[in-house]
Order: C-alpha cells, then structure tokens, then sequence
C-alpha cells in the first residue's frame, strides 16, 4: 500500500502538494496526519476536486509499503506514521521545501528545492512531464504557493515561486477563489480568540529586535491558528511573532518572523516542530502555558543574534604611522590612502591621532620635517571592541569625536569613523522609528540587512553550505570573510550567480589552505598578491585577503597593500560592484553597502565611487558601457561626463593594449556587441583602437548577421572551439586598408596566432565570396575547405544573398564532412601500386562523390577501377 502524506496541521501548500503528488503516484491513498487547518477543512468540500482523502485512523500501517511524504521532513510532524520510519522494506520519498536538519526523515528518493512552497516543486515537474492541469487543480495549486508565500511577498519567495503562479494562471486558476481564503472573515470563535490575545500580548526587546508572544486557552478544539497570527501581526507591527494556544490538553506554537535575525522555523525545532524562517509551528505537551512561554523566552535569548559592538561597527585594519615619522610622510599617507586620521605608534603601541588639519596647518608654518610626536593628539578617547555601538555613539557625538580607536592591549584592533556611526544610527531608526505603526523612512536600511534566506534560495545547497564553512573557518582563525563581487550584485538584482569572490579581513592564503583542508581541495596560492583560488569537486573560487591599492601614475597598474574590507570594496569600479555580505557565524548573510550599490542597483544606474576613477584606471570605462549593455542600466550623466573627460585629454592612450583588447573581447561576449560599439563611439573612445573607425551600414548589417550566424551554428552543435569576439573584431576592422588593420590589431596586442588567423580571415573570405556565386557543391566544398571555421562564418555573415549564405550552410551541414570511404591500404589491396597517384585517385573519388555520381563504398570501388585500370594507376 502506497500512502501520500504531509504534515498535522496541513495547510494549502501540504493539501495541493499531496493532490499534486497523486499524479506521480495514482495508485497512492491521500492521508491527513490528524487534522488540517480550518480554511483547508472548509475548502475541500467545494473544491470540486474527488480528493478522497482518507483517515489516519482507518490505515493499517503495518500494510504501508511507500511512504511519500510531502511539504514536511520531520518525523515528529506525521503522525501514527512516524512509527514505521525506518522499518524494513518501506520505501520512503520525500518532496519538501524546508531548510535541511540533521534529524530530518531520509528518503530512498529526495527533492529537496529552496523555494517559497513545495507546491512550487510539482508545479515545475508537471510543467516539464507536460501532465493536464485541471483548472480545480491549478486553484488549488495556485492556493497553496499564495498562502506559503504570504501572496508571493515574504522573504522566502523566489523567482521560481512566481513562474509557478503566473504558469498557474494559464492553466486556469481562479483568483477570485484564492483571495477570498486568503482573506477570509473570522468566525465568532475566532474573534473572541483573536481579542483575548491582543489583551494578552506581551512585547519583548531582545538584542534590539521586538518580540511579540500572546498566549490563550480554549477547552475545545480551535483549527487555522496560523490565520489568526497573520491578522495579529496585521494588527500590531512587531519583529516577529509567537502565539502559545492551549487547547485539547495540548499547546500550539505559531511562529511568524520578519526579520532575519530570527529564523522561526530555528525556534519550533527546538519544540519538535518546524516550518522554514519566515513561518513555522509546534506542538507542545505536558507543559503549563507558562512553563511553555519561560522556556521559549530562553530559547530567543539565545538564538537571536547579540546586539552590535564597537567591534561589529569598526573598520579594520587601519592605516597607522609611527610616531617618529615626518609631518611630510603624515601628508603623504593621507592623500596615498585617502583618510583624514592617523592613528600614531610607539613601538607598535598606540600612543595617538593627527589629523590632516594639524598636518596642513604644520606643513603650511613649514614643520615639514618635524615628528609625529610633537603634534599628534594624546588623549583622545578609545574604546574597546566589546564596548556597545550605542555608548560610541554617545561618546563621538558628545566628545565631538570623529574618530575612535578601538584598543586591545593597547594595541589598535581597529577604528571607528563618523559615517560608520552614522550608518549605526540610520540603521537602528529605521528599525525602531514608527509613528501609529507607520515607518518613518520608507527605505530599507542598506547596511545590517540579512540576506542569509536570499542567499539559502539562491545557492544551490552545497554552495550555501560551502559559505557557512567559510564564515566558520574564517571565525576559528581570528579573521573576518565576506561574500563580495558579481554574485552579491546578481542576487539583489534577482539573478543566480556562481562566480564566488571571497575576501578576507586577515591572511587570505592562510585561510585558503585552512578551508581546502577542510574541503580537502586543491589550493593554488599567489604570495605575491595575497589570494588563492580554491577548486573543489563542484566549485573553483577566488581568495583574496582585503587591499587597498593606490596609483603611482594615471592608466599604471596599482600598487596594492593589505587593508580593510571597505577600503578593499572602495577600490572597485562602480557602486553597483561594491556590495559585500558577510560570512562569520553571528552575523551570516549580513550585507555591507558603504558606497550607495543597493540605491544604484534599485536604480538602474552605472556610477563610479570618485572623480579620480578613469584616470586611474582607463579600463572602468569599457566596463561601464558592458555592464550598461548587459544589465540594461543607465551610465549616470556624472560618469558619463568623466568619460569624455579622459577621452578628451587622450587618456586611453596610455593604456596597455592587452587591457584594451580584453576589456573589448568581454564586451563582444556580454553585450549586444553593435549597440556596445555606438556607445564607444558616442563617447568618443572608438578612436582609441583605431582613429579611422567609423560606424557604417555596412557594419551594422554585419555585426546583426554575425549574431544570426553565431545563433544558428550553435544549434549545429558542432563540438568544436570558436571565439565569438574575433568574428566582431573582423568586422570592426573590416573596410580598413589592410595595413591599417594590422596597425588595429597591434594597437590591441592581439596575440600573434590569432592576429596572423583574422588577418588572413579577412581576405580569405572576401575571395571565397566570389567563388561561392552560383556555385555547384563541389565548388563549394573546395572554397571553403581550406578555411577555418571562424572565417567560414565570417563568410556566411558576410554574404549579403541567400544563394551564398545556402552554400555555407551546406558545406557545415553535410559537404564538410564529405569525404572518400576507401583508403590507401584499400588501394592497395585492389592492386595499386603507392606513391602519387593515390592522391590523384582519392581526389577523383571525392569530386565523383561531391557531384553526387557515388553513394557508398562498392560505387567508389567500381569508379576506381573503371576510371584508373591498374595497369593505368602504375
């Protein structure tokens, strides 16, 4: 006997998750494991659906051959069913959303996804199998993806939760039905349950996060509790949530969070129960209402993560200077560095600060060659990195203090700045200031959001995992890691992206031969720089210890040095790139923005962190328009107007052509390459390949038609290399002389074989043109032969008529492969003596083939020896 089951109290995602799974297993009986929630009770009998859900009560589950469990991986969650988990011969499989634990049930069969509702899953499978949806079916489906999701708006929700419902909709799902349980009346009972726990709601501040518990107790049974916690938390706007509900001689647990630093699924575990983050539930026995409300104060005092320090706050490390140095090295540091403070060393002790005013006014009555010493000053306030973020905030603002040390032993550990404490406050008043239950500021705070529910939907799980290792790892040595680069920029922007950047605030090689220990990875570490790369089974990442560099002269490589993670992030090209989250336990999944990325992200716009950024780097340039062109952003008139700037005093010309030619080939490969060269052109910079590029219709229609070649080719699936970007360079250089375009190429340092491959490209094509006009299959196969496969596209994309484009396509579709069935030892068997005229036979044969006078072997044997007798061959 094959049972589908799910978890006691099912919702709508566990019931449309069950019909869901009866597709998969027809033969299988639905079973409730014990009751469901009201809303769900109240909807079957008009569901129009023949559910024929059976009791727990009347399964003989001694009988139960499969168990197939859905949206629920907890043993203590299903029931009487619980009793057969592991028994001989029972074949289990699950279906599930909710995030792994070690006690979870373990199936012979596991799906396993990291989505806002398991409904999602079968939605996505029966979608892929093409299976009939009913449009009952797809309402039901549609139910319980709206109801898991909180209407798509919870922080579970992912990309693939709302592919799902719009796919729903096609199928027929009825909206109206949906709204109406998802906002359904409260019955009388109901009411009167819902006012005693709003009277009996206790609000609690737990490490800066509001807690809200509200219990209550009914002599009877009471179903769909959960609904009353969302019409509570509509009521009263708190962190998160817990309702403690006796009844039947027994407690329900309702948790809601909306906050990260409290994952509720994390609570009701330690009940028995679970749930995912956002949403989770218990039940609790043998235990008075208060017994059950003291043990779970205990429990969020413990798990929600502690308020923020000095050290949670500080930057670190900082840029400190001896105290025998001169106020004219002092000077220097600053402006190298781009800092105001120094903090001042004695024996690698902190003995001080000098300020850039003190420094200038010194430098300016001609103390230049004076030391430190003399000028710095003493007694200023430090702190500890346990002192809390809120007594250094009172202790900047009071003492009119812009800078705090952060001392350990009497050494510097770390510093705190004017915008750090500002970014604290921001923080902390969007959290707590509220007027009649209203926000104050409407925006999000950009620094200390959690991004950790983001990053476990996003990730496959063993990346996820991987992360946490990292923070882990980083942790036991001391050291601070952080996610960083294109990966954190695609997930705010709602993309997948596996190309993981880990910067370490530390020794970043230590770290990396510490973790691939762990990983029992290969390690690949480059002294010189302070990063590694890291190659597991499934992954291969970077490492790099947290730098910051500076510019000894526009356009030159920079000098880099180790510092902290915002300088390291204030490095980078654009805002958007400077987003960073970080990995320690404590603080996983906390998302640092010094630098504006998440507004420009939200924003659509491309903006560089300072004035002097193109002149340091020509290259940001380039990638300014790629990234445009790929994310559709918009380049901000400031960054733009900075682009000319450098254009204008010939700035690029002082940039290494092998930069020049890799920034180019990135925006052949991301972009929609013509589009990316009329930005170049517009902002002046084409010129900079080459001053006699010009955009012409011919080029335009060259550029659209290589794009249409490449596409094509591909569906060929043709196993062989080609890089895409040399077709748009040909192109680009095209209606150049031919001195002129080697003149290009260099300018680009294009290496040598593929520079001698599109030179010769160019004028292989434009003659195999002229041989392909109305020309028979062996003419078209002896034209194109001697080509490579980079200039026989080049060709297709260049004919401007069908009649050519045919006979390319053609040569790679069937004559490419053309090619003579016998061979020498063949010949010789037939009599032939070798030498030359196996070449001069072999021809024959392929020319008779290629003009359709032989069909297979026994053709070629009998064409050979009519047209070359042996005595004729010798």
């Amino acid at each position: 006997m094959e049972i589908i089951t799910t978890h006691i109290n099912a919702d709508f995602d566990a019931l449309a998750s069950m019909v869901a799974a009866k597709k998969y297993y027809p033969g299988a009986l639905l079973v409730f494991p014990g009751s469901p929630e009201k809303s769900v009770r109240d909807f079957i009998p008009v569901s129009r659906l023949e559910l024929g859900i059976k009791k727990e009560k009347d399964i003989d589950i001694d009988k139960v051959s499969r168990l197939i469990i859905v949206d629920n991986r907890k043993s203590g969650r299903i029931g009487s069913f619980s009793k057969i988990i592991g028994k001989k011969g029972l074949s289990v499989h699950i279906f599930d959303h909710h995030p792994p634990d070690p006690n979870d049930i373990k199936g012979e069969k596991e799906v396993i996804e990291p989505v806002g509702a398991t409904t999602t899953i079968f939605v996505e499978m029966l979608r892929r199998d093409r299976s009939n949806i009913l449009p009952a079916e797809a309402t039901l489906l549609a139910l319980g993806i709206y109801e898991e999701t909180g209407s798509l708006l919870f922080p579970s929700t992912t990309v693939r939760d709302i592919e799902a419902a719009a796919y729903l909709l096609k199928r027929g799902a009825n909206l109206n039905i949906v709204s109406g349980y998802m906002k359904r009346e409260l019955g009388a009972e109901e009411i009167d349950l819902l006012n005693e726990l709003i009277h009996s709601s206790k609000n609690y501040v737990i490490h800066d996060i509001r807690i809200k518990i509200a219990r209550a107790s009914r002599d009877k049974y009471i179903g769909d509790i959960a609904y009353l916690a969302h019409k509570l938390r509509d009521i009263e706007e708190t962190d998160a949530l817990f309702l403690l509900v006796m009844m039947d001689e027994r407690i329900q647990l309702i948790g809601r969070s909306h906050t990260p630093e409290v994952d509720a699924s994390e609570i009701a575990q330690q009940f028995g129960g679970g749930g995912h983050p956002a949403a989770s539930s218990a039940v609790i026995r043998d235990v008075s209402l208060e017994e059950a409300e003291e043990k779970l104060l205990s429990i969020l005092r413990e798990k929600i993560h502690p308020a923020r320090t000095a050290g949670d706050i500080m930057t670190s490390p900082v840029k400190c200077i001896t105290w025998d140095s001169a106020l004219s090295r002092a000077e220097k540091m600053m402006t190298r560095y781009e800092v105001n403070v120094l903090p001042v060393l004695k024996k690698e002790e902190y003995a001080g600060l000098i300020s850039r005013e003190v420094v200038e006014k010194a430098l300016y009555h001609g103390f230049g060659k004076s030391r430190v010493s003399e000028f710095c000053t003493t007694d200023a306030i430090t702190v500890k990195a346990s002192t809390p973020a809120s007594e250094v905030e009172t202790l900047m603002i009071e003492q009119n203090q812009r800078f705090m040390p952060v001392i350990e032993d009497k050494k510097i550990i770390g510093a705190i700045t004017r915008t750090d404490i500002l970014r604290s406050l921001y923080e902390s008043l969007l959290r707590k200031s509220r007027i009649n239950g209203e926000e104050i500021l409407k925006e999000k705070p950009s620094m200390g959001k959690n991004l950790s529910i983001i990053m476990k939907s996003m990730f496959p799980p063993k990346v996820f995992n991987l992360l946490k290792l990292t923070g882990e790892t980083a942790e036991a040595l001391g050291f601070s890691a952080y996610l960083v680069g294109g990966s954190v920029r695609d997930m705010l922007r709602g993309e997948a992206n596996l190309d993981i950047d880990i910067v370490i605030e530390g020794d970043g090689i230590a770290f990396a031969q510490a973790l691939g220990n762990k990983l029992k990875a290969k390690v690949r570490s480059h002294n010189r720089f302070g990063t590694a790369v890291v190659v597991t089974e499934f992954l291969k990442f970077d490492v790099a210890t947290a730098r910051t560099e500076y510019y000894e002269s526009p356009a030159a490589l920079p000098r880099v040095e180790m510092s902290s993670i915002k300088k390291d992030l204030y490095r980078r090209d654009f805002t958007i790139n400077t987003l960073a989250i970080k990995l320690n336990p404590g603080k996983f999944g906390q998302l640092l923005d010094f630098f504006g990325g998440q507004r420009d992200i939200k924003e659509k716009a491309i903006k560089i962190l300072h004035n002097l950024s193109f002149i340091e780097d020509p290259t940001r340039a380039f990638r300014a328009i790629r990234f445009s062109e790929r994310f559709g952003f918009k380049i901000s008139v400031h960054t733009t107007n900075l682009i000319k700037t450098a254009a204008r005093i010939n700035l690029f010309d002082r940039l290494s052509g092998i930069r020049l030619y890799d920034e180019l080939v990135l925006l052949f490969l991301e972009t929609e390459p013509l589009n990316a060269v009329k930005r170049l052109l517009k902002l002046d910079l084409l010129k900079f390949i080459h001053p006699q590029l010009k955009i012409t219709k011919s080029l335009e229609e060259t550029f659209i038609s290589i794009q249409e070649t490449f596409a094509w080719f591909k569906l060929l699936f043709i196993e062989e290399e080609l890089n895409k970007s040399h077709l748009f360079l040909m192109a680009l250089i095209d209606e150049l002389k031919a001195e002129e375009r080697g003149k290009a190429l260099e300018r680009l340092l294009v290496p040598p074989n593929a520079r001698r491959e599109i030179m010769a490209g160019i004028e292989e094509s434009k003659k195999a043109l002229i041989k392909l006009r109305r020309a028979s299959p062996k003419n078209i196969y002896f034209a194109l032969r001697p080509l490579n496969l980079k200039t026989i596209l080049f060709t297709m994309a260049k004919a401007q008529d069908k009649e050519r484009k045919k006979a390319v396509s053609l040569y790679l579709t069937s004559l490419r492969m053309t090619k003579p069935e016998l061979t020498g030892k063949d010949l010789k068997a037939m009599g032939y003596t070798p030498g030359p005229s196996y070449k001069k036979i072999l021809t024959a044969v392929l020319e008779a083939r290629l003009e359709g006078k032989i069909k297979n072997r026994a053709g070629e044997t009998r064409f050979v020896k009519k047209e070359f007798p042996v005595q004729k061959a010798i």
